[in-house]
């Protein structure tokens, strides 16, 4: 029973829409009827701003890192209910039951569970999606080498088999919550980080 409590708290954690929030709070505005429509740290960058944008970064990865230290809080030491947990922080994030069960592409919530579980892959995850951010100036691309990423360097650390299935599961939640993402960036159409949009 305690289980199926946290694993239920964890799922509402990731449900906490911190760019819907923001936005509302500070611009008086729905983020989702702007720009991409999306919650997440990307869109809130181009609507509301870096200084914005960046409370909902650390809202997002927070939670993240949150659900990982909740189940450690009540001793819980079985790896298969942390990537549990970790799984539905994420994908509260992504069907947030304060939105309608819609939400974000839960890149930043991600990188929040696995900092939490091994800070070296969620490290080097980061520079490859900095690197990818640098020389393309696509979000969706670099998130999308992320979460590949951190599957192959999980196998290469060698890692418990509850990982591994874990971050499988992520990279293909991450393709999937970026399939429109990908349609634009073969047709070309896909924005650049950078680009503002003027909202009234």
């Amino acid at each position: 029973m305690k289980i199926t409590l946290i694993i239920i708290s964890c799922y509402l954690l990731g449900s906490i829409p911190f760019g819907y929030i923001v936005g509302k709070l500070f611009k008086k505005i729905d983020i989702r009827e702007f720009g991409s429509g999306n919650i997440g740290a990307t869109n809130a960058l181009r609507i509301l701003g870096p200084p914005l944008a960046s409370f909902v970064v650390l809202g997002d990865i927070g939670k993240g890192i949150f659900s990982i230290y909740l189940v450690q809080y009540f001793n819980i030491d079985n790896l298969l209910i942390l990537t549990i947990a970790g799984l539905a922080v994420i994908c509260g994030h992504d069907w947030s039951i304060f939105l309608g069960f819609k939400g974000g592409k839960g890149i930043a919530t991600t990188f929040g569970v696995v900092f939490a579980l091994n800070p070296t892959i969620s490290i080097l995850a980061l520079i490859i999606w900095g690197v990818v951010v640098i020389t393309t100036r696509y979000v969706s691309l670099a998130s999308i080498f992320a979460v590949i990423s951190i599957f192959i360097f999980t196998i290469l650390f060698k890692q418990p088999y509850e990982y591994i299935i874990f971050s499988a599961i992520i990279l293909i939640l991450g393709i999937f919550k970026h399939k429109e993402n990908i349609k634009r960036l073969k047709s070309k159409k896909e924005r650049k980080i950078g680009e503002k949009i003027e909202i009234d």
